[in-house]
């Protein structure tokens, strides 16, 4: 790896997802540098996770220590390639949402007194209180929802409050079951961090704070004033709010702050240098936000493990049927989520059982398919989301599927684009972190982000699709028929 030399500064983005720990990194003027991948189920077989979590019922989790590994799997696998370390100026990371890792008592001890001659899998094996995380997929807490919002006064009242409803897999109703379920696991935490917290953590060498952006999607936090909401604590933590509010820490508002230098042990293991910055780490679809350098009013949709719609507001609108989450490092701004975990693997599954190839890997014929199937009233349902917005822009893998594309244009009655640099993976939550990594030193020498122009990571989009209004007249009719099969599969 010798394309460096004539580089000064290095910045880098993480992204622990799903089914793999993912490394971007850039240059001063946002060009992207290098890339890697650890993927869970192929390079981490041992742990037992299929699609990167383990399944027991409507309980999904990931093993804790699966996570520790892969960072130290990602990090040997730049040190074989000579990565230079050393030129990396900030650190920052994203993660799903929503998943929660508990630290024990003597994790602080641990993670102060790392040993840079042995991986970190070998050293904090007793740094958690609870092995195994739940995970953004589990739907295990639906009576810890319902007493959330029968005590806090309605779905309404969390809404205003939080930004949601209360979901399953949001961080405050895991936190409940857990101190129903299992006190003695909850009694011996001393932090409970967000699965991006989690990262910044390991890097840090002692607990990273929540950004609010992240913590936004835990029905914890006030989007309005910024900080956990007591009352919100006192049910989640079943009565022990104070203490609850302590093994969150407070949360960071800042987006881009400081938080320290990385750890010694990563120092003297890799070579990094002594003064690389750590700032917050957040979550992956606020990171994804950041890498698309949009504007408020575009709209994304993310075609990815699951399928996610993001819009960028100047205010919050909170909503029933959607997510308000503040922004990143924006102050005072928002973006509302709209989110369906049924995304790439049903699409996958549907294509292995009626469309597969003699190449696995192969969506020809599924394209096939859907391209000769037009849609017939009563027969399909898709939820009408939205009108009249523009742009609409995919990403995602699955955006690089043009057929699924065509039947957005026709569903949502407007032009879709994806931007040229998401086959480059130009387009990912590691991007929108490596970029958020940038802006603290753009901050540090500017003393300002007002004067950042998106204008300097923006991009080129593509249109890929235009709409059949004939066939977008079709998909209006079928609101009512998707409506009825929700209350369906509700009841």
């Amino acid at each position: 790896m010798n394309d460096h030399l004539e580089i000064d500064n290095l910045y880098i983005g993480f992204d622990l997802s799903t089914q793999q720990l993912k490394l971007t990194v850039i240059d001063d003027n946002y060009k992207l540098f290098f890339e890697e991948t650890v993927h869970f189920d192929k390079e981490l077989s041992h742990y037992g996770t299929r699609n990167g979590v383990v399944l027991n019922g409507e309980t999904v989790t990931c093993p804790t220590l699966l996570w520790v590994e892969s960072l130290d799997k990602l990090l040997q696998k730049l040190k074989i390639n000579k990565f230079p370390f050393h030129k990396v100026r900030v650190i920052s990371g994203a993660a799903q949402q929503h998943g929660s890792i508990y630290w024990s008592h003597n994790a602080l001890s641990l993670l102060s007194s790392l040993d840079p001659s042995q991986p970190l899998i070998h050293q904090l094996k007793n740094a958690f209180s609870i092995q195994q995380s739940p995970t953004w997929q589990d739907s295990s807490t639906s009576e810890q929802c319902e007493e959330l919002e029968k005590l806090i006064g309605g779905a309404e009242v969390l809404v205003n409050l939080t930004g949601s409803k209360a979901y399953e897999r949001f961080t405050g109703n895991q936190i409940l079951k857990i101190c129903k379920k299992d006190p003695i696991a909850f009694s011996q935490t001393s932090r409970i961090s967000l699965v991006s917290s989690f990262l910044a953590t390991l890097f840090l060498g002692h607990y990273a704070p929540i950004d609010i952006s992240d913590g936004s999607g835990m029905n914890l936090l006030n989007i309005h004033t910024k900080q956990w909401e007591d009352k919100l604590l006192d049910i989640c933590g079943d009565g022990a709010g104070r203490e609850l509010k302590e093994k969150l820490g407070e949360p960071e508002i800042e987006g881009i702050k400081i938080l320290g230098n990385v750890n010694e042990y990563f120092v003297k293991r890799y070579g990094f240098n002594k003064d690389c910055k750590i700032i917050p780490f957040t979550g992956d679809n606020p990171a994804t936000i950041i890498s698309l350098s949009i504007k408020p009013g575009d709209v994304i949709i993310s075609l990815g493990t699951s399928d996610t719609v993001l819009i960028y507001t100047c205010k919050p609108f909170p909503s029933l049927d959607s997510h308000t989450l503040c922004h990143p490092f924006i102050p005072n701004s928002y973006f509302t989520m709209l989110c369906r975990k049924n995304g790439s693997l049903t699409r996958e599954y549907i294509r292995y059982i009626y469309a597969k190839d003699e190449d696995n890997e192969s969506w020809k014929t599924f394209n096939n398919i859907l391209n000769k199937t037009r849609p017939i009233k009563s027969k399909i349902g898709f939820y009408f989301l939205l009108q009249e917005i523009i742009p609409l822009i995919v990403v995602g893998g699955a955006s690089n599927n043009n057929e699924i594309l065509k039947i957005l244009a026709d569903v949502f009655g407007i032009k879709v684009w994806r931007s040229q640099s998401e086959r480059k993976g130009r387009i990912s939550a590691s991007m929108g972190s490596a970029i958020k990594a940038r802006l603290a030193i753009f901050k540090q020498e500017i003393k300002s982000i007002d004067n950042w122009n998106y204008n300097e990571i923006e991009e080129n989009y593509s249109l890929i699709a235009s709409p059949d209004l004939n066939n977008t007249k079709i998909y209006e009719t079928m609101v009512e028929n998707y409506q009825e099969m929700e209350k369906l599969v509700i009841k």
